[in-house]
């Protein structure tokens, strides 16, 4: 795909919103095709977090604009093949796993070395900024697994982990620190929709990923397992955003006309795994 084309991830474009300027994807036997531009400005709604926790973030709703991550567009997406991993590692409410209660709430391995972190980090948050609690999160988290590939851990191409299995393996790949870092978030107060799950491509190291970003009121802040720095979206000129997931919102994202070193896109974005080579 040539510079100055707005490239497209993988997703159904049923009930996507008119944007200008962006190339539209469609979607059809697990492969996207080009077949029209679409529009809309990229940004984020601003809000507001109290001092201790964000338990009161904000009162507005987000848009996809507010998703538009990674310089891109996101556009909403009525299907996509990793929605259905997204809505099952978040099927069961784990804020519990990261509370003092862990074990009374039926969670197990509440006492593995991952557990422990999570609730210390939890406690250790209570009063601290929102950068400073993204920060502790960020490499609470990066610091209490081991990265190891789904098929290593589970003899899988792709398993999206929930705290409770990264507590019993004590590993995952990117997505599993990921979705580890939202439900530690969700248990400090984030709102579920503040929280978006990015699978992107590392150009740089040419790997498909998965990062977290957490739409705060100082910015969208990236928690990344490659990387113990809090930095904002707008840093990351390696990542293109494929697709992405935000409470049951999901997106496929567009560039708009003209941004230089747009990377070619996969045809079959069933078969990315977050973690695997381009």
């Amino acid at each position: 795909m040539s510079a100055g084309i707005a490239a497209v991830l993988l997703a159904s474009m049923i009930g996507a919103t008119s944007h200008s300027g962006i190339t539209q994807f469609h979607l059809e036997d697990g492969k996207y095709s080009a077949t029209s531009h679409v529009s809309s400005a990229v940004g984020h709604d601003s809000l507001s977090a109290t001092s201790s926790n964000v338990a009161a973030l904000a009162q507005t709703t987000p848009t996809p604009a507010s998703f538009g991550v990674f310089h891109s567009v996101a556009i909403s997406a009525a299907k996509l093949p990793a929605a259905s991993r997204w809505q099952e590692a978040r099927q069961v409410d784990f804020t519990g796993f990261f509370s003092a209660d862990c074990a009374a709430r039926g969670f197990s391995h509440c006492d593995s070395s991952f557990g422990k972190r999570g609730r210390d980090a939890a406690a250790k948050a209570e009063g601290l900024g929102e950068r400073d609690m993204l920060d502790l999160v960020n490499r609470t988290i990066n610091g209490a697994m081991t990265y190891r590939d789904d098929s290593k851990v589970w003899g899988l191409d792709d398993y999206w982990a929930t705290p409770v299995d990264m507590a019993d393996k004590g590993a995952g790949d990117c997505e599993d620190y990921a979705i580890a870092k939202y439900w530690l978030l969700r248990n400090l107060g984030v709102p579920d929709d503040r929280l978006q799950l990015v699978v992107l491509q590392d150009t740089r190291r040419q790997l498909f990923h998965a990062v977290l970003v957490a739409h705060m009121d100082g910015g969208n802040y990236v928690l990344d397992n490659v990387s113990n720095r809090l930095a904002m979206d707008s840093d990351y000129s390696q990542y293109q955003p494929i697709m992405s997931f935000a409470g049951a919102k999901n997106f496929i994202h567009g560039f708009e006309s003209g941004v230089a070193n747009v990377a070619a896109m996969p045809s079959d974005l069933s078969l990315i795994a977050p973690g695997s080579g381009l």
